[in-house]
């Protein structure tokens, strides 16, 4: 296995009792976001790409979306699955996204990918919505990519934006910026991104 995306996918595998243990429910800041993201979508179906162990889901659902559960790691959509949720597995590289769907939210997970695997799920996501849809995510703010085995003592890697090159990925994928925002968490920088399709672009 020399992919990153499949030794970080392995590593979520193999930790995922550590990586619940270790992480801890949505902070006040990840909250407001949230809360910004359900007051822009409105109503309707959220689509959740990499929803781990379902906290973010639980909000959304609080505030009156539907949300579909999905994770690229089996235990997580096991775990989901065991507590009553409708979860399914989903590889946002390979994987059929489905829709059309309110929004999709990705927090968190998109950051695992290259830049070209990046653009590209933009690209998807963006046919995934209605006219009028929503997408939102957080990456962590830097340059590069690297590897970190913190938190769940496997090598998990990381890739890195900046907001003027992140900016410009989304003019190309079809989406304008309607909310960006640099939250310091912990030990890391992070984006946080609420974007909307380009007025009159096709679905």
């Amino acid at each position: 296995m020399t992919d990153p995306g499949d030794i970080t996918l392995a590593a979520y595998q193999a930790a995922s009792d550590e990586y619940l243990r270790s992480s801890a429910r949505p902070a006040p800041e990840q909250i407001a976001y949230l809360d910004r993201f359900a007051d822009l979508v409105g109503s309707g179906s959220v689509l959740e790409i990499g929803s781990g162990p379902g906290w973010d889901a639980d909000h959304l659902e609080f505030r009156g979306l539907r949300v579909v559960r999905t994770d690229a790691t089996p235990a997580f959509v096991e775990r989901l699955r065991a507590a009553g949720h409708d979860a399914r597995l989903l590889d946002v590289r390979t994987g059929e996204l489905g829709g059309p769907y309110q929004a999709v939210l990705a927090n968190a997970v998109l950051l695992h990918l290259d830049r070209d695997q990046f653009e590209y799920v933009l690209r998807r996501a963006r046919q995934a919505v209605v006219a009028g849809g929503t997408l939102g995510f957080t990456l962590k703010e830097g340059d590069g990519a690297a590897w970190s085995d913190h938190k769940l003592g496997l090598p998990r890697h990381f890739n890195y934006w900046r907001e003027p090159a992140l900016r410009a990925v989304l003019r190309r994928t079809g989406w304008r910026v309607h909310f960006l925002d640099h939250v310091a968490v912990r030990e890391n920088n992070w984006l946080r991104v609420l974007a909307r399709p380009h007025a009159g672009d096709p679905a």
